[in-house]
């Protein structure tokens, strides 16, 4: 049986542990209901291992090291003064933030129009944002929704939610209908859940208004239960699934929506059916290999996988993950870093995946060694974007971006099932 954690709140924690510098990205509207959002690379904020693993940790609500807090919060008290904030509410159609681990995109609400730059994030599915409910005091330059100046906004009466996070802060609300418009996209009636406090690791990111769950609706927080953007999306799109091209080091890529763009990919997808039990987009791994040797894995059960766009690192089983680093010369678990480093000198062998549905079908393929020289410890090692989080959780591994920028990924919302491609990728890890 697949375990996930107790408490059924996944969220990205998009913990601003950086002042920012905005880079800017356009929406483009194809033709009918589909949408086009491309990405850009923030090669200006330095990447931190352990702040990713931290985040991860935190949004599946794991017990955090105090060592690993203080890495962190030393990190961070090192780099505060280096970074310059971007301007929230300018006129870029979106943000590259955190150098890569959080993508934002303008959304507007309401009648007129309200933009405001939120997280689109397939691990969890509640909508919520910043706005004139919020205690003032919570609010550090974010841009407010005001539902009292939208003529569609209609306020659900005894409707609440309340988001608990791994550090036991929330953030919780009331909640609203109102049109939700991404690019040309217009959903009505959509569920809005306006913050009336919020987490302080929210309040840090003064350019993100709140978020986009695009998780399944079972996990959803509102009381009583109501519509998400995943309910709602099969009606608007032109096909009812969306797609993520995640590109390394590189001002390419796209989230789009409605529609398979086939130039982005190189052969057919695969595809594998999603366990959305527990309301994330859920499949199984059932092997590895290493590229360039003759190890190759086959697990005696297969291990449950998150497949996850709002967590950065790639989290492998464990037993993978040390098999993998048997192969890598130098490579060793850092006690101080709380991971996995490899010489950044080194050129990794490429991590070979299986993964699979109980029906028999499978979709193989590999990400570069490349990827996992993720970010300097010290200037001879590197912190590795392959780790497990076994060391502290039995729960799923979690394939976040490093993993995704592999492939071409398929979320296909109407047959519930999960796809990939090959396509080109690029694995110089010059910014």
């Amino acid at each position: 049986m697949a375990y996930f954690p107790s408490v059924r709140v996944v969220v990205m924690l998009c913990l601003s542990f950086f002042t920012t510098t905005v880079w800017t990205l356009n929406l483009v509207p194809k033709t009918g209901k589909t949408l086009s959002i491309p990405l850009s690379h923030n090669a200006d904020v330095p990447r931190h291992g352990p702040t990713d693993y931290l985040r991860t940790l935190k949004k599946y609500n794991i017990d955090v090291p105090e060592g690993l807090q203080h890495v962190v919060d030393t990190h961070k008290a090192a780099i505060s003064n280096k970074l310059v904030a971007g301007e929230p509410g300018s006129t870029a159609p979106a943000a590259a933030h955190d150098g890569d681990l959080l993508w934002l995109t303008p959304v507007s609400i309401g009648d007129p129009p309200q933009q405001l730059y939120l997280d689109l994030d397939t691990g969890s599915s509640d909508t919520w944002i910043f706005s004139t409910d919020t205690d003032k005091a919570e609010v550090a330059g974010q841009t407010l929704w005001d539902p009292s100046k939208s003529s569609s906004a209609q306020k659900i009466q005894n409707c609440s939610w309340s988001i608990i996070y791994g550090d036991f802060s929330t953030s919780q609300g009331i909640c609203y209908k109102d049109t939700l418009i991404l690019g040309n996209l217009s959903i009505p009636n959509m569920t809005i859940e306006s913050a009336t406090s919020v987490s302080t690791m929210f309040t840090e990111s003064a350019n993100m208004s709140g978020l986009v769950g695009l998780a399944w609706p079972s996990i959803a927080q509102m009381l009583p239960p109501q519509k998400t953007l995943l309910d709602l999306l099969p009606d608007v799109l032109s096909q009812p699934l969306f797609t993520v091209d995640l590109r390394h080091n590189s001002s390419e890529g796209s989230f789009n929506f409605g529609y398979v763009d086939d130039t982005l990919h190189t052969s057919d997808i695969k595809y594998i059916d999603v366990n959305i039990s527990d309301g994330y987009w859920a499949v199984q791994q059932t092997g590895f290999s290493i590229g360039g040797s003759d190890v190759k894995y086959e697990f005696s059960e297969a291990r449950d996988i998150i497949i996850d766009t709002g967590s950065t690192l790639f989290f492998a089983p464990e037993e993978a993950v040390k098999t993998y680093f048997d192969s890598v010369p130098g490579a060793n678990y850092s006690y101080t870093d709380y991971g996995w480093v490899i010489p950044c000198n080194s050129t990794p062998p490429d991590f070979v995946y299986e993964l699979g549905d109980t029906k028999g079908n499978r979709i193989a393929g590999s990400v570069p060694g490349a990827y996992f020289v993720y970010a300097h410890s010290t200037n001879e090692l590197c912190y590795a974007g392959l780790q497990s989080l076994s060391t502290f959780s039995d729960m799923p591994s979690i394939f976040g971006d490093v993993f995704l920028k592999s492939g071409f990924a398929v979320f296909d919302i109407a047959n519930k099932r999960f796809g990939m491609a090959p396509k080109p990728v690029n694995t110089n890890n010059d910014k």
